[in-house]
């Protein structure tokens, strides 16, 4: 087998995978798709095997990580050199941003079909269900810690090797991606639903970059106010997966578990800060049917009658 660069493994492997999972959504999302229509099942799988089979075309070279919250968790667990962490962010993100550009292209024709900006931008990044800085970047934390927790785990319950007369077979190669593919989509369906899940800063800055670069017809902006969850939160997620996993399984403690810990709080806090000072997109809300349409606020105030009782005025979380 010939030898390649583990940063190239990096990102042929990330590109594999954004241009499924990327290319997953634009068929459901875009309008006169063959796909359109479907579901967030269709979704999660589908970013499943994206996952999947993008890490089997980089595992044996560089471990497929295909994530830099993947890679510094692996490197706070003390299973990766910290010196080639910043190389595989840097091909990790390359990859996504040609992965993308491949899904542009694929769907050129649809761009145009649709109108929908809010769409557009989500074939190539997330966009939050609710926009809430500090839930968004929690749901974040709380899913790439389970994943990298998880991927740890699945990769300590591998037989190595299978030998038989005529056959030697890795199981390490051909399980763990498939696993790793089953807990992205486990992890979506389950958690998702509040932000769609990046779980990646190179999957959603990528794509989001290469989203303000094309010339998407009709694309509206990119939502920069808002890339900073799905980078920073996956992050601090990674780190504490790795670091606690250490503690865990090792029964060790690590400087890095205090690391993590400290940066979730400090991406918390400026959600919370974000909250009151950043803006917030209202187009990604998803408001209930009565508050949808101004014809029903206008229907509602013709019928109001007075009962001449004060409103009460309900305080607000301290999250909202």
């Amino acid at each position: 087998m010939n030898t390649i660069s583990p940063y190239l493994a990096e990102f042929l492997g990330t590109m594999i995978m954004v241009t499924i999972g990327c290319g997953v959504i634009a068929t459901v999302e875009l309008r006169r798709s063959k796909g359109h229509g479907d579901n967030f099942f269709t979704i999660a799988f589908g970013w499943g095997f994206a996952v999947t089979f993008g890490v089997y075309a980089s595992h044996a070279y560089s471990g497929g990580h295909l994530n830099p919250a993947v890679s510094i968790g692996l490197a706070a667990y003390g299973e990766f050199d910290w010196a080639m962490v910043p190389g595989y962010i840097l091909a990790q993100i390359a990859g996504a941003m040609v992965g993308a550009g491949f899904v542009f292209f694929n769907y050129l024709p649809h761009w145009k079909a649709t109108a929908d900006r809010k769409i557009k931008l989500g074939v190539f990044a997330t966009v939050p269900a609710i926009h809430n800085y500090f839930t968004n970047a929690l749901s974040e934390i709380i899913g790439t810690f389970l994943l990298v927790f998880s991927a740890l785990y699945v990769g300590v319950n591998f037989t190595p090797v299978l030998e038989g007369s005529a056959l030697a077979l890795n199981l390490n190669h051909v399980l763990k991606p498939l696993a790793f593919g089953f807990l992205v989509t486990v992890l979506v369906i389950g958690l998702g639903g509040q932000t769609g899940f990046a779980l990646n800063p190179a999957r959603d800055f990528g794509p989001r970059l290469m989203h303000a670069l094309l010339p998407i017809h009709g694309k509206g902006s990119s939502r920069w106010y808002y890339a900073w969850v799905p980078v920073c939160a996956p992050i601090a997620g990674g780190m504490m997966g790795g670091s606690f996993f250490k503690l865990y399984y090792d029964g060790q403690f690590s400087i890095f578990q205090v690391v993590g810990v400290v940066l979730a709080l400090a991406v918390l806090g400026f959600g919370l800060w974000a909250n009151k000072h950043m803006y917030r997109s209202k187009s990604a809300e998803v408001l209930p049917q009565s508050e949808d349409t101004e014809a029903t606020a206008a229907s509602a105030a013709a019928t109001y009658v007075p009962t001449g009782k004060i409103p009460v005025v309900q305080k607000r979380a301290f999250w909202e």
